[in-house]
């Protein structure tokens, strides 16, 4: 069983250093570029369910 723990975790080390990490400044324009659209696509949808909930409004 040890065996077995030992070898995967030795293919897990295999792995990951076949993995092209990004660079600093990559994972920064990355992250901001998620919080902008995160942040454009809430303001979407607040802003439909806005409009919904006022159209709703007018039939009621």
């Amino acid at each position: 069983m040890f065996k077995k723990i030992a070898k995967f975790l030795n293919d897990v080390q295999v792995e990951l250093s076949k993995v092209a990490w990004p660079s600093r400044s990559e994972l920064i324009n990355s992250t901001m570029i998620v919080a902008v659209v995160s942040i454009l696509f809430t303001i979407f949808i607040f802003g439909v369910d806005n409009l919904l909930a006022w159209i709703m409004q007018l039939f009621i």
